[in-house]
């Protein structure tokens, strides 16, 4: 409703300044909102927001992280894309209907897959066939798995049931791969007679929100694809990144799969029919259309296609040296030019045993060191916030900050530190704030006496003993041991309460690391005879 204008659309953004993030993964759990999309960076995965899915429901908010600011005014900068033109677009051969023929589209809720079952549903009316179309269980829900069954028939009294029984699908359109490889999916399908075009995007899914490490099993997902289906009946495509490059918006993901389906043959209705149903739609019918021409092009071009939807190149991995001169130069503005040599020394000491222990201890004693403070906070956002929000969005009118001053108190209703909104003039205190970062650690720090600082000053102390406890030992036996241990402060995410479970789970971790080290290994298990 909003995108067509019959719905209030609130005039606020919600934005993660990367810098601060964590990727302690809170805001998702407390929002369960697949708009949190993973964000890799040179010091770890972090979070950011989808602008063109999110819902504005501002529960990722919840989230006990100074990171969050919401923007008002914000409009979101248009994305470059390709400026393609397309050649003609010879039509396919479409599918006979013999009784009815059977389509099942998948998705994920909130990304307009039910908008594919209505656009089919209206095509088949505007040429008087019959259609019946069913979401599964009501779950189209933001986030949570789709499917939409549909029958067309030359008239409608040829439809009996509209749900599509096991094996009796003639055409998958699946919008995301961790749905239509499921179990659900595979068991509507049959070799010979189901064929399928699938997005092969790895959207994220629920399971993110509760495992910040969670990766898709791409290749196993697509393995049970093709063991159904064969590989003459599966067509690939990364719907999603040729929207984003061709059309400047992933939000077209779907309509570009449909595309891409008709021109593939699994669709028994004309084009006519099919843009004049986007028409009536009435949600950017131009750029629906255009990304429907996108998907039939993808078919018929899947060489041009692949190449324009090809990742960016990743950057090539740093090199020991750089991953220590980057992070002494954060330490240096972090704090100052002794901090920074405090840590290139230990790892210099730590390099002369091992390269690949002394890379793990780069990244986990730098965490350690540059744990993010309210001087820090301040620095970042004083210093980082305002470019990283005029990279994505023009004319913003006002910045508000969600955060939990320690000196204000209070708790909320889960018994954690009260979050409040503070306005655009709390970017002048930060920068008031960063500029006394000389205070931290001081007698007169003012912040240092909380449970949090103090847990973190504890935290170095006691890895650097653990470190020096592991190079005195060293052993090719307790290499992989040391190596994980020197890692583990990577696992020590989040601010204040989430900062704390971490560092308890990250304990008990550590207590099995040393033992297993003091032991000279893991225990070898002995096969039985």
């Amino acid at each position: 409703r909003r995108k067509r204008g019959t719905f209030p659309d609130p005039d606020r953004r919600v934005f993660i300044n990367p810098d601060v993030c964590e990727g302690c993964g809170d805001c998702g759990v407390q929002s369960n909102c697949v708009s949190i999309l993973p964000l890799e960076t040179e010091f770890g995965r972090k979070r950011a927001i989808d602008q063109s899915s999110c819902n504005k429901d501002y529960s990722c908010l919840k989230g006990f992280c100074p990171s969050f600011v919401t923007l008002e005014g914000a409009e979101v900068r248009a994305r470059p894309r390709q400026d393609l033109a397309l050649p003609d677009l010879p039509a396919p051969p479409l599918p006979a209907i013999r009784g009815t023929y059977n389509i099942v589209v998948t998705g994920v809720g909130g990304t307009g897959v039910v908008t594919i079952g209505a656009l089919l549903a209206m095509a088949a009316h505007l040429e008087g066939k019959g259609a019946g179309v069913m979401e599964m269980a009501g779950l189209a829900q933001k986030g949570g798995a789709v499917h939409i069954h549909c029958r067309i028939a030359g008239k409608p009294a040829d439809i009996s049931a509209i749900r599509v029984a096991v094996g009796e699908a003639d055409a998958l359109i699946g919008g995301d791969l961790v749905v239509s490889a499921g179990t659900k999916t595979l068991g509507l399908l049959t070799r010979g007679r189901s064929r399928a075009v699938v997005n092969s995007h790895e959207i994220v899914t629920g399971q993110f929100t509760r495992d910040r490490g969670f990766r898709l099993p791409t290749d196993r997902l697509t393995l049970a694809l093709r063991a159904r289906l064969g590989d003459a009946g599966l067509v690939m495509l990364d719907a999603t990144r040729l929207a984003e490059v061709l059309t400047g918006d992933a939000v077209h993901a779907n309509v570009l799969m449909l595309g891409a389906a008709w021109q593939s043959g699994l669709v028994p209705l004309g084009e006519e029919a099919i843009l004049r149903a986007i028409e009536i739609n009435g949600a950017d019918p131009e750029g629906n259309k255009r990304a429907f021409a996108l998907g039939r092009w993808a078919v018929l071009h899947a060489a041009a296609a692949a190449e324009a939807a090809a990742p960016p190149a990743p950057p090539r991995a740093a090199d020991l040296d750089t991953i220590i001169a980057r992070r002494a130069d954060h330490l240096a503005k972090y704090q100052d030019a002794r901090l920074a040599r405090r840590y290139r020394d230990r790892i210099a000491r730590a390099r002369e045993l091992d390269e690949d222990f002394a890379s793990a201890m780069a990244r986990g004693y730098h965490k350690l060191l540059a744990y993010k403070d309210e001087y820090e906070v301040a620095r970042l956002h004083s210093e980082t916030l305002r470019a990283a929000v005029d990279a994505q969005f023009a004319s913003v009118r006002a910045m508000r900050f969600h955060l939990a001053p320690p000196i204000l108190g209070g708790l909320d209703a889960d018994r954690r530190p009260k979050k409040r909104e503070f306005g655009p003039w709390m970017l002048g205190l930060l920068g008031l704030l960063a500029r006394m970062k000389r205070l931290r650690g001081t007698a007169l720090d003012p912040f240092g006496r909380t449970a949090e600082r103090r847990l973190e000053r504890a935290l170095i102390a006691e890895y650097e003993a653990d470190m020096d406890r592991v190079q005195a030992g060293l052993a090719p036996e307790t290499r992989d041991i040391a190596i994980e241990l020197a890692s583990l402060p990577l696992e020590i995410r989040g601010f204040g309460p989430v900062k704390a479970r971490a560092a308890e789970q990250a304990a008990g971790r550590r207590r099995e690391l040393l033992e297993a080290f003091e032991a000279g290994g893991w225990p070898r298990v002995v096969a039985a005879e």
